[in-house]
């Protein structure tokens, strides 16, 4: 369910993201799943925020919820919460803009969709598993890694006429 809602929430908002300007630079470790060298996946919406600093915009519900850095229809990053245990905690790190740099990889949405999964097969072989091949489907260009041995996925794509996104969640 959450793969589902992920592919639905990037096909309707990564082609608004794709006219912008990135104002952001932002690192994000591809092992780990952290932002600028802190932990975000799991967080609650205040410790997101105390670590990546005051987001934009705020938008959800008691059930789900989201905050990102530019406009709603218009970000370079987002997170989304969903309620763990009584609390919202962030399962999801959507980039929508560049720059964005891993350590191995180095700048990973300058790139196009093919080329990210190329790369991240041979940087990270030992801990990604490529388990849906990058394709487009009606529209939507997207490909799917998961770690071997952790809840940790990276969803890329693209869609028509726009850049590549990249999501890291946890199932």
């Amino acid at each position: 369910m959450k793969r589902f809602l992920l592919l639905v929430l990037l096909a309707a908002l990564a082609p608004m993201s794709a006219g912008a300007n990135g104002a952001d630079n932002r690192t994000v470790d591809l092992v780990s799943g952290r932002v600028d060298g802190h932990p975000v996946l799991g967080r609650t919406v205040a410790g997101v925020t105390a670590v990546l600093g005051r987001p934009d915009f705020r938008h959800g519900n008691r059930r789900l919820y989201r905050i990102g850095w530019g406009t709603p229809t218009d970000f370079s990053m987002e997170v989304m919460f969903n309620r763990t245990n009584g609390a919202l905690r962030a399962w999801s790190i959507v980039f929508a803009r560049a720059p964005v740099r891993d350590a191995r990889i180095g700048e990973l949405l300058g790139r196009t969709s093919a080329s990210l999964q190329a790369v991240v097969r041979t940087e990270y072989a030992d801990l990604y598993t490529l388990i849906r091949r990058y394709r487009c489907r009606a529209g939507m260009c997207v490909g799917e890694f998961a770690q071997r041995d952790r809840p940790l996925h990276l969803t890329f794509g693209t869609f028509p006429a726009h850049r590549t996104h990249l999501a890291i969640w946890t199932s």
